[in-house]
């Protein structure tokens, strides 16, 4: 048996590539993550394209420069005053036209101003979206690289559980030989030992799953493994006040959603602006020069500088710019709503995931005891089927006693260590 027992780690270990992989922390693997998650990168992208929205071309001048060149043919036929015809056949005219023009708004209700102090607030929007992505990547990858510990310890489990099964079929094999047991007992020994086996290599299989999730989120080979050697160790127990007050100050979704509020105040100023005249400064150099040798005047040329002032103010616009008014007022008390609304969901979801904080700590405590005492116990079953003091159906169910605590421990501590991640989230405070 004890070869079976090898050939299924064996089988195990050609699946399971990078057994001499290099270690890695909770914080490697973060660092990683938010140096290759493509999302992460197409949220920094996004926030680049704000910042190279945000400049100071709305207050400056606009300068442009058109140039055109026109020769004609044609035939034409003058009469003059005093009845004398004249007709001119394939007549080429040259019209040749160049400028230069700036044009600058000096005053349009501050709509500039409005609009630089809109484009501002996206650029700080984008970098909280940018945050938001990275604290929910950091969370995300915590919760994933604490599941390993958990696959982990299972498969731990499985393995003491699998290497008792055996040490109970050979005491079994030796009982039958000496007459001390039947064929049915022994035959059932048999089966629960490949009934474990089959439970090891499904817990190898969960492992291997927990670590492609975590290598998805940090954009490495997927059939990397065993890199992960750690425990799961909760923090000093929250108060709930200090998390709630954390929520409301720190929280990166309501921040986003008091900047959406600025922006919608911002569009509500753009959209009075469009009541005010607009005033702009204009100035240039023209160049003109037209040949045409047929006519009276057979060259013309003109160049020079000019500028001045315009001024423009709506007096009615099939009532666009009220309606804009008014759809701006409206949005910005959906604003308000959607945050009131926010921070309301983020109270619920405060008081419920508390509630399995609490709870699960609780249960961390008696399962942990639970856990060493289905251990010891364990054992000395063991000792006291080898001496024949236990039957093995007995001893089996002390086998699933134990694997069930161990099972419950670890999904108690796993529940409060997610918990405990979720509440940093909510309270801002989730940083590598």
């Amino acid at each position: 048996m004890k070869r079976t027992f090898l050939c299924i780690f064996s089988l195990l270990s050609a699946v399971v590539p990078g057994s001499a992989q290099k270690m890695m922390s909770l914080s490697d693997c973060i660092a990683q993550a938010l140096d290759a998650n493509y999302g992460i990168r197409i949220a920094v992208n996004n926030e680049e394209i704000n910042r190279n929205n945000r400049n100071y071309g709305v207050f400056m001048p606009s300068l442009s420069t058109n140039a055109s060149q026109r020769e004609s043919t044609v035939d034409s036929k003058r009469i003059d005053s005093n009845g004398a015809e004249s007709t001119f056949n394939n007549t080429v005219t040259d019209n040749l036209s160049a400028s230069v023009n700036l044009n600058w708004r000096i005053f349009d209700g501050l709509a500039m101003f409005t609009t630089h102090a809109r484009l501002k607030e996206i650029v700080s929007r984008g970098e909280l979206e940018t945050q938001l992505a990275v604290e929910n990547l950091i969370a995300q990858v915590s919760t994933g690289y604490y599941n390993i510990l958990v696959q982990t310890g299972l498969l731990k489990a499985a393995k003491q559980t699998l290497d008792l099964s055996e040490q109970r079929f050979e005491v079994a094999t030796q009982k039958y030989k000496i007459g001390n047991l039947s064929g049915l007992e022994l035959k059932q020994t048999k089966i629960d030992l490949n009934a474990d086996s089959s439970s090891l290599v499904e817990q190898q299989e969960a492992l291997r799953s927990a670590y492609i999730n975590l290598n998805t989120l940090m954009n490495i080979d997927l059939r990397t493994a065993d890199y992960v050697e750690d425990s799961i160790v909760l923090l000093p127990m929250f108060q709930y006040e200090d998390v709630q007050n954390g929520m409301i100050a720190n929280n990166t979704s309501l921040e986003i959603a008091r900047r959406d509020k600025k922006i919608s105040e911002l569009d509500l100023k753009l959209a009075r602006s469009a009541f005010f005249p607009t005033v702009d400064f204009e100035s240039g150099y023209s160049f003109s020069k037209s040949d045409s040798p047929q006519s009276i005047t057979t060259s013309s040329q003109s160049s020079g500088l000019f500028w001045g002032f315009s001024m423009s103010f709506p007096i009615f616009d099939k009532l666009e710019n009220s309606t804009k008014l008014k759809n701006s007022k409206v949005e910005l008390k959906n604003s308000e709503l959607n945050y009131q609304d926010l921070e309301l969901q983020m109270k619920s979801n405060l008081a419920q995931l508390y509630n399995s904080y609490e709870n699960s700590l609780l249960m961390v405590s008696f399962e942990s005891e639970s856990a060493e005492v289905a251990y010891e116990t364990l054992q000395a079953a063991m000792e006291r089927y080898r001496i024949g003091d236990l039957s093995g159906i007995e001893f089996r169910e002390f086998q699933r006693s134990y694997v069930s605590a161990i099972t419950r421990k670890l999904s108690a501590e796993f529940q409060a260590k997610t918990a405990e991640i979720s509440l940093m989230l909510l309270s801002g405070s989730l940083h590598m």
